[in-house]
């Protein structure tokens, strides 16, 4: 292709083989300027396609500077192209930057030693841990909050629970063995019963942020709607709200002396009744021994105390309540490995009531509790529990809420009420899609005369179920229970259920 210079002199040679001799000479001095002056528009047509080149390069390279940094025109009504001269074009101010909000920077991530069991009662997520090492050190689906240092992540899932009972168990929505109705008691013999409800729907939020001293603050916040467990209303509660950091957690989560890891992976939303079962406010403090990989730690905690007394029989006076005169405290060791974990664990509580104007009395509860579970296999996993105390009904899944903490003895002074407990569960994977759990537990208390014929003496727990998971966010899972109750005057019940489960995690 032939420059725009030989064009021209093309072009001037034609003009002046097509003119008269005598205007010749004329003519080409008036066509030489024509062509200079041409020549000297294009150079300058050049220069500024060479600057405006330039500063389109300039342009491309600013997003290299930072990612948070963007190249925006001062002025848009103005072109800088089309009818801009040279002098326009580089008198033209730079362009503003504007800054716009970086992603939260990268925080301090320890994994987590316990392995994710992914449950389908889902409570390891919610459980806080030492330095907030995570299941997940991918922290995937957390959001960065633009211009902050803080990310968060909205969690929950939608369950729905369709249950059959071949008789009268005492609580619709929960397989409670200490519920279930004994010879002479309302409810015993009952026919067969059924129900669906999506009262263990859970919506959560967690939030973290880096803070001083190279560590992470979290703030978890988990809430279902158990809050009327025996009626089909889905009434919210909260199940957590805590924040941790510098291994100080304060809020309110899983009772120190709970062991969560140990929960075994069952349908129903009650779990076995042999397990230490409690959520409430408390202050707690964790030291890990080895801060490197934090296989050991040991923790101490101080928790909301509730004497759960019945005071409404006769040998308390029509005005007598329980009252809380201390917190209770928990101290407990822990260790994590490949292998599992091993979990042991203190509680001691100050039981007591009064009256009005007549007598107060109190009396010292307290429990030990061990722990644990073993991975088998390649994701198979064993887990147990067993506890045994005074004064500690209230923390037994079976028993909180059955006023088991104390009552009077024969003497006429308050005494703690022993029991023991046991649980044991094993998950077995048949494949990537299916898995199947059993699992067991044993309740027995020993409580004195004066709560009555019907005071629950012992409780059985069995169930089995199969559950299909065939994406991380969808599963269901058929559960069959067996339950059996014993009170202190030897009436015994029993009580056969089938709770097929549908759940769907909002974020996984």
């Amino acid at each position: 292709m032939k420059s725009p210079n030989s064009l021209l002199s093309v072009a001037a040679l034609g003009i002046l083989a097509a003119s008269p001799a005598h205007a010749q000479d004329n003519e080409m001095t008036e066509l030489k300027e024509m062509v200079k002056a041409m020549q000297q528009t294009i150079a300058d047509q050049n220069a500024r396609i060479a600057t405006l080149e330039k500063q389109a390069e300039a342009k491309a390279a600013a997003p290299a500077e930072g990612p948070d940094k963007v190249d925006l025109p001062r002025n848009k009504g103005r072109s800088r192209t089309a009818g801009a001269s040279q002098d326009e074009v580089a008198d033209t101010p730079p362009p503003a930057r504007i800054e716009m909000p970086a992603a939260a920077p990268p925080m301090p991530v320890r994994r987590s030693n316990v392995r994710d069991a992914d449950t389908f009662a889902d409570l390891q997520q919610a459980a806080p841990r030492a330095n907030n090492a995570p299941l997940d050190p991918e922290l995937k689906g957390f959001i960065p909050i633009p211009g902050t240092d803080t990310m968060f992540k909205i969690g929950g899932s939608a369950r729905l629970d369709t249950i059959f009972d071949f008789g009268d168990n005492g609580n619709p929505n929960q397989f409670v063995p200490s519920t279930i109705p004994v010879d002479g008691q309302v409810g015993e013999g009952g026919g067969e019963r059924s129900t669906i409800h999506g009262k263990g729907t859970r919506l959560s939020l967690e939030v973290r942020r880096p803070v001083a001293y190279d560590d992470t603050l979290r703030v978890y916040n988990e809430y279902d709607f158990f809050d009327d467990s025996t009626s089909s209303t889905m009434k919210m509660r909260v199940r957590h709200f805590y924040g941790q950091a510098w291994n100080f957690l304060i809020g309110q989560t899983f009772s120190a002396f709970m062991d969560v890891d140990a929960f075994p992976d069952v349908v129903d939303y009650q779990g076995p009744n042999g397990i230490i079962n409690r959520r409430q406010p408390q202050i707690r403090y964790t030291h890990p021994i080895f801060d490197e990989d934090t296989k050991f730690q040991v923790f101490a905690s101080l928790e909301q105390p509730e004497s759960q007394i019945d005071t409404s029989t006769a040998f308390f006076q029509p005005d007598a309540s329980p009252v809380e005169s201390f917190v209770d405290g928990v101290v407990g060791f822990r260790w994590e490995g490949d292998l599992g974990h091993l979990q042991g664990s203190t509680i001691f509580r100050d039981l007591s009531y009064e009256t009005h104007d007549g007598p107060s009395d109190d009396t010292l509860g307290w429990g030990v509790s061990l722990s644990g579970s073993v991975n088998v296999f390649d994701k198979d996993k064993i887990s147990a529990q067993v506890t045994y105390g005074e004064g500690i009904g209230r923390y037994v899944n079976d028993l909180g809420g059955n006023d088991m903490d104390a009552a009077i003895d024969n003497s006429g002074d308050l005494e703690a009420i022993p029991v023991f407990a046991a649980m044991a569960g094993y998950t077995h994977h048949w494949n990537d899609c299916w898995r199947s759990t059993i699992a067991g537990g044993y309740v027995h208390s020993d409580p004195s005369d004066s709560l009555g014929g019907y005071a629950i003496d012992s409780t059985l727990y069995a169930s089995a179920n199969i559950m299909f998971h065939p994406t991380k966010s969808f599963r269901m899972g058929l559960e069959y229970l067996y339950g059996e109750k014993e009170t202190t005057d030897g009436s015994d019940g029993d009580a056969h259920r089938l709770d097929f489960v549908i759940r769907y995690d909002l974020v996984k």
